[in-house]
């Protein structure tokens, strides 16, 4: 137990980290940045899909990865780059050399999640609790996100998103030199053997799950509703709307704290409840809250939307993984998890760049979040299928 107790606490540290730095942290850095380079949003918009890609990209090729170096080696690996390519993002002028940046760090944080999700379920059983501990890592990270940046943004004017990349760099650093310590053994010994997967069962699951595409589907739409938010809001707020860095700051936090324990309350309540009208509910309340922003200026609304959009949002996560793993067997889990959060990953690729040139072409961001709140319907609207299907399988 003490060696699980280690392992769920520094994975919660990889995903605070890896993820929330990663994935997250652009979409405050994002104004300034802009500004200080004299960049578009179409160009802004173009480093944020290549966080997306690299991460899409990777999120299938670090499963094959990990199974020929060895998961925790994947993992320690994924952390250094992404420590190399934050600095790179904060020191880099060049379009090209920050947009190979962005690759790396997408691709740095595939490559440290999907490799500790499989080293978890191994180690742990696959319990729901271990998961929603660890994904929390990523909430308390968004939650630094949005108390740190604005602060380091403020503290120099001129050059503060240097300074914040830089920052974010050191303390993932941190973690990567906590990470050998703690997985020693492991990076010493070739004890550690990841389960061979066959990717050629893929396809006939495919075919043979009729919900299993259509939850594919709503994963899709998910990405491509979700990523338009956490990639403009910051944008949205400070640049059209005027709101001040720190409140903006405040209001993301809130987001922040809802992925530290909603996973948890939304894992026991499907649990409990049925995991379909759960499902539902949780996309009721993401779509909601990209709809408050969408049609009101006012502030306090803001930090409502972000609140009820972190709730929501590890609640539609852990719901579809959930679901996921109640359809697939067991040995064949890592190959679709693998997959799904490709399809995942392709609905941001997709969604960003259209979201950043709606945004110059209509000067605003309100289209953009207008599509989101499109795509979360269609979400809404898959879960009925579901739902329906459930109902004439007799479950």
């Amino acid at each position: 137990m003490p060696e699980n107790s280690s392992l769920i606490v520094i994975g919660f540290f990889i995903q605070f980290t890896t993820m929330a730095f990663g994935r997250f942290a652009y979409t405050l850095i994002y104004p300034e940045m802009m500004e200080y380079l004299s960049l578009t949003h179409t160009a802004m918009s173009m480093l944020g899909t290549g966080i997306v890609a690299g991460y899409l990209v990777n999120s299938h090729v670090s499963g094959w990865l990990s199974n020929h170096i060895g998961a925790h080696r994947s993992v320690c690996i994924s952390i250094f780059l992404t420590s190399l390519s934050l600095f790179i993002l904060g020191y880099a002028r060049q379009f090209t050399v920050l947009l190979a940046a962005s690759f790396v760090l997408g691709a740095s944080a595939a490559g440290a999640y999907v490799p500790l999700i499989h080293i978890l379920n191994r180690e742990t059983g696959g319990r729901a609790a271990v998961f929603g501990f660890v994904m929390g890592g990523a909430g308390a990270g968004i939650l630094a996100n949005g108390y740190l940046i604005p602060f380091l943004l403020m503290y120099r004017p001129i050059q503060g998103y240097r300074t914040s990349w830089y920052t974010l760099a050191l303390i993932n650093g941190a973690v990567f030199m906590l990470s050998l310590f703690f997985f020693r053994k492991q990076l010493r010994t070739d004890e550690w053997t990841a389960q061979t997967v066959r990717e050629g069962r893929l396809i006939p699951l495919l075919i043979e799950h009729r919900r299993l595409r259509l939850l594919l589907v709503a994963y899709f739409f998910v990405g491509f509703s979700y990523i338009v938010y956490v990639t403009f809001f910051g944008a949205y707020t400070v640049d059209e709307l005027g709101f001040t860095i720190r409140s903006t700051g405040t209001m993301w936090s809130l987001f922040g704290i809802n992925m530290i324990y909603a996973g948890i309350i939304w894992g026991m309540l499907s649990d409990r409840y049925n995991k379909i009208d759960m499902g539902v509910l949780s996309l009721i309340g993401l779509f909601l809250s990209i709809l408050v922003i969408t049609i009101s200026r006012k502030k306090f609304l803001f930090y409502i939307s972000t609140f009820l959009f972190g709730f929501s949002f590890m609640g539609v996560l852990t719901i579809i993984i959930s679901i996921m793993s109640d359809l697939v067997p067991k040995e064949s889990m890592s190959v679709v998890f693998g997959f799904s959060t490709l399809v995942h990953g392709g609905g941001q690729a997709l969604s960003t760049p259209l979201a950043g040139s709606l945004r110059d072409i209509t000067g605003t961001f309100r289209v953009p979040f207008t599509i989101s709140c499109g795509a979360a319907c269609i979400c809404i609207l898959v879960f009925f299928m579901l739902k329906t299907m459930q109902k004439h399988a007799g479950n």
